[in-house]
C-alpha cells in the first residue's frame, strides 16, 4: 500500500522568535492551518534523519484496535491498563496495554496500519514484530523522521489523515489532553534517547523533538505547550 500521508511536499521555512529560548538540540516545527512547515528552532537538516518513534507509535497501535473492534470507546478500562482508558493510556503512555494490542492485532494487520499511517520511514520489513508486543509499542527497529511525525500532526488538524470514520473519530477524542488550559491533541514519546511531543491545538500543528534521556521529558512538554503561551498542567 502506498503511505496516505503525501511526504515532503510542503514547502519549510525558518522563523525567528527572538524573545523565546529553547534548550540546544532542541528542533520545533509548526504549521498554520493554511501555510508551510515553520522551523520554530533547530535545523531544516534534521527534517529527514530516521529516528525512533518512541511511543508516538502508540498511536498507529491505538487507531488500528479502534478499526478492528478491539477497543470500544476511549474511557472503558484497556487489558494491562490498570483501571486506565485509552484516552489516559495514551497520554500516560503506558506500555502493556499497546503490548497486549499489539499481539492481538499481529505484526501482519499492525504493519499494513503502520504503513497506512505515513508515520514509519521505508517499506515496513516483514517480520517486524517477531520480538513481540513490547518491542512493537515502539515500533521496534522501524524508524520515523521529524518531517513525517509532523505531517501527521498537521493532517490531525486538517482532517486529511487516512484514519476516518468512526474509528478516526474516537482516536481524535482519545488525543485529548484533558485537564490542560488549552485544547490541546498530541502524543508523547521517549525512548531510546528520542523525545518528542506532536499535535495540534488552536490553528497550529507542532512537533518538539530533542535527543536526550527521559528525565528531561518535562522540557519538552513546556516547549509544546509555550507555543500556545501556557505551562502543561500534567505532569
Amino acid at each position: 500500500m502506498r503511505a496516505a500521508l503525501i511526504i515532503g511536499l510542503m514547502g519549510v521555512w525558518s522563523v525567528a522568535l527572538a524573545d523565546e529560548k529553547y534548550p540546544d538540540g532542541m528542533t520545533i516545527l509548526e504549521t498554520p492551518k493554511s501555510g508551510e512547515i515553520q522551523v520554530v528552532t533547530g535545523s531544516q537538516a534534521e527534517m529527514d534523519v530516521p529516528r525512533e518513534p518512541a511511543s508516538t507509535f502508540k498511536v498507529v497501535i491505538a487507531w488500528a484496535a479502534l478499526d478492528r473492534g478491539l477497543v470500544q470507546d476511549v474511557e472503558t478500562p484497556l487489558e494491562g491498563a490498570e483501571g486506565l482508558g485509552l484516552r489516559q493510556s495514551l497520554q500516560k503512555s503506558i506500555n502493556p496495554p499497546f503490548a497486549i494490542l499489539a499481539e492481538k492485532l499481529g505484526g501482519d494487520v499492525l504493519g499494513e496500519y503502520a504503513e497506512r499511517s505515513g508515520l514509519i520511514e521505508g517499506k515496513i520489513p516483514k517480520g517486524w514484530m517477531r520480538a513481540g508486543g513490547r518491542e512493537a509499542a515502539h515500533a521496534a527497529d522501524m524508524k520515523t523522521t521529524l518531517r513525517r511525525e509532523h505531517l501527521m500532526a498537521v493532517a490531525w488538524m486538517r482532517g486529511t489523515t487516512p484514519w476516518g470514520g468512526e474509528a478516526g473519530k474516537k482516536l481524535q477524542d482519545a488525543l485529548i489532553w484533558k485537564g490542560e488550559k488549552v485544547l490541546l491533541r498530541a502524543k508523547t514519546g521517549s525512548y531510546e534517547g528520542c523525545l518528542w511531543m506532536t499535535g495540534y491545538g488552536p490553528e497550529k500543528a507542532v512537533t518538539v523533538f530533542m535527543e536526550g534521556p527521559v528525565s528531561r521529558r518535562p522540557e519538552i512538554l513546556k516547549a509544546f505547550f509555550g507555543r500556545w503561551g501556557v505551562e502543561p498542567a500534567s505532569p
